[in-house]
């Protein structure tokens, strides 16, 4: 369960070890066995966890039946169950697919394939010498492994004392059963692509006679055609990652430029409703509802629901927004600003009764023509039945104003951006202000906006005395401080991109030795043409035509890859707003940023062939007028 006060650093295992000498039972004297240092796992006897609610997760650390025992008990109270596995395959690969821990996992395999290749046919010549003196295929393989057993067999022990060592210092040696063999595991998948690597390179060796191989020959065409089924992939996983460097880079400012705006709440909380209750959300808003509007009536909460405008308004041909449902609380803490420049105001200290007054739809001058559309969903918003008489007026608010709203809406679907965007400052929102505890909200739009975080209390305490007075202690889990939230978001921000900035370090060296294998392998079968070219008079570009053109073509594609899918894909949007219908998708913005990044790798990488093959060439210039 998650820490009343610090759900995001802190849960709590409430737990039945099984008898004295199973794997759990120790947990409860000497802790659970932390991995990471970033989340603390309080373990308490199951004794302790009180009058709580059945409903919730359950970890069951043993056999398959003693999960589906406690299925079955559960069947028999009546309660649904499901049952996942967090450690399977299945789970794993959904949870992992589009992660950076992913793409680095392939960069790697991918730098292990080319680095090993490689090597292999930079001894091309010894090879030659090896099948000279009588060595077979099956012979010089093994001769290879047995000269690089002993180099790797002192990199494996270096390896492993060094991560034993940091990992006593880190946790311990925390879970070091499960790291083991999660290590051995990706060492041996990369140690086998390495061995097959390394036994098809020398394969290709083979396609040159003898006499070829003693020179340094190599079979140009299969040579060429493998370096090139290497270098392309590596181009394209390198564009890839450039992307969400640059993604990664501008959501990392972004949340350095809100920091400070969490500053301003001080020790405001968002609420954590209980999961178990996703399948009686009537439970939930019958408890839960009643008395985030109690609290509001109060002036306890500044409320900042979120709704996609287009969503709310669909086939009206709406322009992407987002629409702030708030209280007159907000109003009171976040400038909002007319036209002409005048701030509206908070009325709930106006005398009237919540009831009494009327919800206002602010609008911002840029929507005005929109007003009876944007008016007619926010009707629909408030009361989707249209069943009740809520009165409202709309007003116009300068345009190009950015308002808090108190999360990064994670929670929220847009569709100009996407869950992983912070969007704690919403530029030219439709604010829809609602009296405080009014009756125009109802109990289950109260606990929507509150899943979103966006019901916050400045004062945590109001949320506590509600918890320990049982009123709503089955559906509160916890709270989570709003500025607490950022930090940790902005946490792993910064931690992603660093991974990414690896991932594409790691790619452009792929493709730094892919590109001067491509200018080997052509300088080696091309040396003599090459040479009574140059002796012939001809210029540099004439005498290496072909290769240039192949290059530039590449570069060229590349270069212009990205920016043609976002064309592309924004001219899909195009036809969705032509049909009136929500965008299904994010609009693509091709930045600066992106457009620099995009042209330094490039850039890059067709240098590094270009400098490959001027140093092959007056090499083979030098070696060719010597020999003369």
């Amino acid at each position: 369960m998650p820490d009343l006060k610090n759900s995001d650093g802190v849960r709590h295992l409430y737990l039945a070890p099984g008898g004295p000498h199973s794997t759990t039972a120790e947990w409860l004297d000497k802790g659970y066995p932390e991995f990471s240092r970033n989340y603390e796992t309080r373990v308490h006897p199951i004794a302790e966890i009180g009058q709580q609610d059945p409903r919730g997760s359950y970890y069951v650390f043993g056999s398959a039946a003693a999960a589906d025992a406690l299925r079955a008990e559960f069947d028999e109270l009546g309660m649904t169950v499901a049952v996942t596995h967090p450690l399977s395959y299945q789970e794993l690969a959904e949870r992992y697919s589009d992660d950076p821990l992913y793409w680095a996992l392939c960069v790697v395999a991918l730098a292990a394939l080319t680095m090993t290749g490689a090597s292999v046919l930079l001894n091309a010549k010894a090879y030659g010498v090896l099948r000279m003196q009588g060595l077979s295929f099956a012979g010089i393989l093994l001769r290879d492994l047995r000269q690089l057993a002993v180099f790797w067999s002192v990199a494996v022990a270096t390896v492993t004392v060094t991560a034993l060592a940091f990992l006593g210092f880190y946790n311990g040696l925390a879970r070091l059963g499960l790291f083991a063999s999660l290590a051995a595991g990706i060492a041996a998948l990369l140690g086998a692509l390495a061995l097959a690597t390394h036994a098809a390179a020398l394969a290709l060796t083979y396609k040159v006679d003898v006499l070829g191989a003693l020179k340094g020959e190599l079979p140009s065409k299969a040579a060429s055609i493998s370096v090139y089924l290497v270098r392309i992939p590596a181009l394209l996983l390198a564009l890839a990652i450039a992307t969400n460097v640059t993604l990664a880079s501008r959501d990392v400012l972004t949340r350095q430029e809100n920091r400070d705006l969490y500053g301003t709440v001080g020790d405001a909380v968002s609420i954590r409703l209980n999961g178990a209750f996703a399948m009686h959300m009537d439970q939930l808003n019958d408890h839960v509802g009643p008395w985030l509007r109690q609290a509001d009536r109060r002036g306890e909460v500044i409320v900042a629901g979120r709704r996609d405008l287009q969503v709310s308004a669909p086939n009206e041909r709406l322009p992407a927004g987002e629409i702030l449902v708030v209280n007159d609380t907000y109003l009171s803490k976040q400038p909002v600003l007319d036209p002409s420049g005048r701030r509206y105001t908070s009325e709930a200290r106006s005398g009237e009764t919540p009831d009494s007054r009327p919800v206002r739809v602010i609008i911002p001058a840029s929507l005005s023509s929109h007003t009876p559309t944007i008016t007619k969903a926010v009707s629909r918003i408030i009361d989707p039945d249209l069943s009740r008489h809520i009165p409202i007026e709309t007003r116009d608010s300068r345009t190009g104003q950015r308002l808090f709203g108190y999360n990064t809406g994670t929670y929220a679907y847009n569709s100009a951006h996407s869950a992983d965007e912070d969007r704690s400052l919403v530029r030219d929102p439709i604010l829809v202000v609602v009296p405080n505890g009014s009756r125009f909200l109802t109990n289950d739009a109260y606990t929507s906006f509150a899943t979103q975080d966006g019901v916050i209390f400045p004062d945590p305490d109001d949320v506590f005395n509600a918890i320990e007075s049982k009123q709503v202690s089955n559906y509160v889990n916890s709270v989570s401080p709003v500025g607490q939230k950022t930090a940790l978001d902005l946490r792993n921000s910064t931690n992603k991109l660093r991974l990414e900035i690896f991932n594409l370090a790691v790619a452009v060296t792929v493709l730094l030795i892919a590109g001067v294998g491509v200018c080997l392998i052509y300088s080696r079968k091309n040396a003599q043409s090459i040479f009574i070219r140059h002796i012939g008079g001809w210029r540099y570009v004439a005498n290496h035509r072909f290769i240039l053109a192949v290059e530039v073509a590449i570069a060229a594609v590349f270069a212009t890859r990205v920016p043609f899918e976002a064309w592309q894909r924004n001219q899909e949007l195009e036809e969705f707003a032509a049909a009136g219908a929500p965008a299904p998708f994010q609009a693509v913005h091709v930045t600066a940023l992106d457009l620099t990044v995009i042209t330094g790798l490039v850039v890059f990488e067709l240098g590094a062939v270009l400098l490959a093959l001027a140093f092959f060439h007056r090499r083979i210039v030098k070696e060719g007028a010597t020999e003369t």
